[in-house]
């Protein structure tokens, strides 16, 4: 019964005089998609016609047509104004002119009709890119490997940017166009073909002098000369690494170098020699008692001053502190006492001779010996400029370095690789404003050597200096260093690493910072410091602290 009356009304609809609903409207574009192939950026392509017809029954009301998606391409003229009539036509002409290199894409679209009709648009942006001018024996490379140039060179480039690189270790000028790069790049955004020059090419370092043996400690002078300490005596070389003079004294342990050129040189006995800018002796300043493990430091008006351990009849070890003269006279001592053995781990003066401070360490003898000696205190002391002490402060300090400015730096080197350790900094007034752990396992490598780098009228940095350690061995590889931070907090900076031209491992065993060019005078050698083959000193563009490379 339910079928019958179904049949029913189906055959009623069949015969009724009803008119059928009219097809919906449709507009249809006469290419689906079309690629306006490759153009120079800043450039226009011919007009290309798109025909858009009305392919129903039905006049369109209201036709509108638009380019989406991307700039690069223009509407350029529409006769397809708002009213199409049923299977009439209308032309669209459009325009590729690329903003940038690279891909571009975009839709013809054309709206009106119940449903949307497009056409996918593409085009290709490039530019050429020329390298005008370079040094001779230099090379540019993109930074994504397309291409490289060992002379003046044309390429086309199908990007948006792209960034050149001088490749070889060193600090590159490019011309005006560049905009800055990481790693001293020249970024290029190519809305234009771009002409670039490499105007000038500096390398990592200026100058490199070989040693038989690698330098205990490097000394710059305000002339730009360097005085070199290894464990055959002291050298001078002048700005351009020459040597002046040498003088074999494997005795020297210690150098300080006064603002007026002249260069004090501690012997492992106390015994502080002064010497002029032609290494002839001004004087001698022989101690009372012999001083051992002792540290020398001079202030800007040319004092020096030491301290060391004297041992006296009853086996106790106090610390000494001495002021000497520009003349090698003593002008006060004073003996630090803190416990029946005391050890020196640093001394440092404020530029004008203010302010002298003296770190140390104490210990007491355990009953009944030969036990180890029992730790009393770790300290720094506070002087005045008549050797008076104006306090004394208890810390978990070890090494110790000063600045002029009084502030002062202890580093615990954690000995492990790739090189923990644990620096704190110091204000004059012996107030601790940061202690930090350098990050567990992300090197650069292990601590060999650090500097309290700092000159008159500049603050004070960290630099730090080591070794990598080959994977899984002992065996030394690049030695490194790098600035390490300020009085703000323990952060590196960018890392310098150093090869060996033997290939067999290199480290960094001294740091100093050159005045007022703040260029780095690294010593180290190349080996191992176990076993070093060859000692050398370089002295390296100061930017190698700031600039990634």
């Amino acid at each position: 019964m339910l079928r019958k009356s179904l049949a029913l009304v189906l055959l009623l609809a069949a015969c009724s005089d009803e008119p059928a609903a009219p097809a919906p409207a449709a507009l249809i574009i006469d290419r689906k998609s079309f690629d306006f192939g490759e153009w120079e950026a800043g450039r226009s392509s011919a007009e290309q016609l798109f025909t858009v017809r009305n392919a129903s029954p039905a006049n369109v009301e209201a036709v509108s047509v638009s380019v989406e998606g991307s700039d690069s391409f223009t509407l350029v003229s529409s006769t397809c104004e708002k009213y199409l009539a049923a299977g009439m036509e209308c032309e669209v002409r459009v325009r590729f002119a690329p903003r940038l290199g690279g891909t571009h894409s975009a839709r013809l679209k054309v709206a009106g009709a119940p449903s949307v009709e497009q056409a996918e648009l593409q085009g290709t942006g490039f530019a050429w890119v020329d390298i005008a001018s370079m040094p001779p024996g230099t090379r540019v490379m993109a930074g994504d490997d397309s291409f490289m140039c060992t002379q003046p060179c044309r390429q086309v480039v199908r990007k948006a940017e792209v960034t050149l690189y001088a490749p070889s270790e060193g600090f590159p000028t490019w011309g005006a166009v560049c905009a800055s790069a990481p790693r001293g790049g020249c970024l290029l955004r190519l809305d234009a073909s771009k002409s670039v020059a490499l105007e000038a090419w500096a390398p990592l370092y200026q100058w490199e002098v070989r040693r038989s043996r690698p330098p205990m400690k490097v000394a710059p002078l305000a002339d730009g000369s360097i005085v070199v300490l290894d464990d055959q005596g002291m050298t001078l070389l002048n700005s351009a690494g020459q040597e002046r003079w040498s003088l074999p004294q494997s005795s020297t342990m210690r150098l300080a170098v006064t603002s007026d050129g002249y260069i004090s040189g501690l012997r492992y006995d106390g015994a502080v020699t002064q010497y002029d800018y032609s290494g002839r002796v001004r004087w001698t300043y022989t101690p009372p008692e012999s001083l051992y493990s002792g540290r020398l430091v001079a202030d800007g008006l040319g004092n020096t001053y030491l301290v060391g351990s004297q041992v006296n009849n009853d086996a106790t070890q106090v610390l000494k502190l001495v002021a000497l003269s520009r003349e090698g006279v003593a002008l006060w001592s004073a003996i630090i006492n803190e416990a029946q053995t005391n050890h020196t781990l640093g001394l440092g003066v404020v530029a004008d001779g203010s302010s002298v401070y003296v770190g140390g360490i104490a210990f007491t003898q355990a009953a009944p010996p030969p036990a180890n000696p029992v730790l009393v205190r770790r300290f720094l002391k506070k002087f005045t400029s008549a050797g008076t002490v104006l306090w004394t402060k208890e810390g978990n300090w070890s090494d110790m370095s000063f600045a002029h400015t009084g502030d002062m730096v202890s580093v615990i080197n954690l000995g492990s690789a790739p090189g923990d350790l644990i620096a704190s900094w110091t204000d004059p007034e012996g107030k601790e404003l940061w202690r930090a752990q350098t990050p567990t396992g992300q090197g650069p490598g292990v601590a060999d050597t650090y500097v309290f780098a700092s000159n008159a009228g500049t603050a004070p940095r960290l630099l730090f200096g080591g070794h990598e350690l080959l994977l899984g061995t002992e065996a030394y590889g690049r030695g490194w260093f790098a600035d390490m931070g300020d009085k703000s907090k323990l952060v590196r900076g960018p890392v310098t690493y150093i090869d060996s031209p033997n290939g067999n491992g290199a480290w960094v065993s001294s740091l100093a910072l050159t005045s007022p060019a703040r260029h780095v005078v690294v010593g180290g050698g190349f080996g191992s410091s176990a076993s070093t083959a060859e000692g050398f000193i370089r002295l390296y563009d100061a930017r190698t602290l700031k600039m990634e490379r």
